[in-house]
């Protein structure tokens, strides 16, 4: 799977890549919300049809600089509505997230606190 990983802390970050890579994940990591659109677009381009999400999962925490995580799903979502993204928060996404109902479709929530092992199940589950 490509997963995109958009985490402001580092230790987390390295974490999370450690375990996806080790697994046989290809991982591209964010460290804030700017970020993660500007590695989101750049894969984008890259494809031929906007009709295929360019990542098979983005695990994105909510509380990052420059854009929040309910801002970055936004975001991506209105530009691939099918892209599936994953929530990494300890916060009720529904209230956060001021989306259309059908965007809400390609959301998921992982609450914090999890385990690793957790978190690649979830992702590993289609």
């Amino acid at each position: 799977m490509n997963i995109l990983v958009a985490e402001d802390n580092l230790f987390t970050a390295q974490q999370y890549h450690k375990i996806l890579e080790k697994n046989g994940h290809n991982v591209t990591l964010a460290r804030d919300g700017e970020e993660c659109i500007q590695k989101f677009q750049q894969k984008l381009s890259e494809f031929d049809s906007i009709e295929n999400p360019p990542f098979d999962a983005i695990l994105l925490d909510n509380n990052m600089p420059k854009k929040n995580g309910a801002e970055v799903a936004k975001e991506i979502l209105e530009k691939t509505p099918q892209q599936r993204i994953i929530f990494a928060s300890a916060y009720d996404i529904d209230a956060l997230l001021k989306v259309p109902e059908n965007l809400k479709q390609s959301l998921e929530v992982l609450q914090k606190p999890f385990s690793l092992t957790s978190m690649l199940d979830k992702l590993e589950r289609s």
